[in-house]
């Protein structure tokens, strides 16, 4: 009964905690269960957690001598029960332990600041967020934590938070191969994926010639052969926009979008790169798309032959089509006739 009161008092607490950030989730269970899993009985205190990044180093040291304290009185007497175990191999499994466990408070504490950085599910400059009341799969669950407790960089550790908060926000967000993927990232490759995420417009990139030769051309290469896009070589996907009859094309990424005016019935074509699953997976967790500056560059790349202006501005909703532009909007082409 004792047990079962503490679990209680912790999931009304992070609950508490998660209202108090306003972060509201019609799936609450789905965020004290996953901490639950990651730090267990040592969230005796929760508020410490919520206190952010700032106390992380000071609250994994903790946790790490909390951990090796109470552990040394069961090693003291597994060496007395069996003294051919041998305490020094018995220290080194405790060390272990306890390094895992830290690694996962602070990739807890990751996941709790980056819960509190996404937007309500109810904000207007992203309605196309859903809440979903779906728990998160056990399996996926158990590999998460499988990877998340080698996680020793800070790096790491806010990369797994954010696919924490992801998954608690909508399960299913990050497929167990994204896990994979993340758990063997080596240097190079993530800088490549850095390197495109900048240039991602929605679930594309822009593919002109300056991907034909040098490093942008091995970095393609190096993408493709991982997954993570798809339309090397000459030919490949097109994105493909239709003037419609009252003389407008909308070409949206997630947050910025081109209004192109020109002559009814103007077929616009665009040759890009397509973000596979893993794709758009990696590049939510990157989050550095510049999608103005890449949607100037697409501008650029147009064939203007019958369009008459190309404006830029941000995409206040965009649903089954229908694309709706903050006003005012920036012009960034023009024709002479106009």
């Amino acid at each position: 009964m004792a047990e079962q009161d503490d679990v209680l008092s912790r999931e009304v607490a992070i609950a508490a905690k998660l209202e108090e950030n306003g972060i509201v989730l019609r799936a609450k269970s789905r965020a004290v269960s996953a901490f639950d899993r990651l730090v267990g009985s040592l969230f005796d205190a929760p508020a410490a957690f919520f206190e952010g990044v700032s106390r992380k180093k000071r609250l994994r040291d903790e946790i790490y001598d909390r951990l090796k304290n109470a552990q040394a009185l069961v090693a003291e007497k597994q060496i007395a029960d069996s003294p051919g175990l041998g305490a020094s191999l018995i220290n080194d499994l405790l060390e272990d332990k306890a390094r895992k466990q830290s690694n996962l408070a602070g990739v807890a504490v990751e996941a709790i600041d980056s819960i509190k950085a996404l937007p309500p599910p109810e904000s207007a400059e992203h309605p196309n967020i859903e809440e979903s009341a779906d728990d998160i799969d056990e399996d996926w669950m158990n590999q998460f934590v499988r990877f998340a407790e080698d996680a020793s960089s800070e790096r790491l550790q806010q990369v797994w938070g954010r696919v924490l908060a992801g998954e608690i926000r909508k399960p299913g967000s990050f497929s167990r191969h994204t896990l994979r993927f993340v758990a063997e990232l080596d240097k190079e490759t993530a800088e490549n994926c850095q390197h495109i995420g900048r240039l991602v417009v929605g679930k594309w990139i822009l593919k002109n010639d300056k991907w034909n030769e040098g490093q942008d051309y091995l970095t393609s290469v190096d993408l493709q052969r991982l997954g993570v896009i798809e339309g090397l070589g000459i030919g490949g996907p097109q994105q493909s926009f239709v003037v419609d009859a009252n003389g407008y094309a909308g070409v949206a990424g997630s947050t910025w979008g081109l209004l192109v005016h020109g002559t009814s019935g103007t077929k616009i074509a665009v040759p890009v790169f397509i973000l596979t699953r893993l794709g758009q997976e990696i590049m939510s967790l990157l989050n550095v798309a510049e999608e103005e500056s890449s949607l100037r560059e697409v501008a650029e790349h147009l064939s203007k032959a019958e369009l008459k202006t190309i404006d830029l501005g941000k995409v206040t909703h965009l649903s089954g089509g229908q694309i709706n532009f903050q006003m005012p909007l920036q012009r960034v082409w023009k024709s002479e006739e106009q």
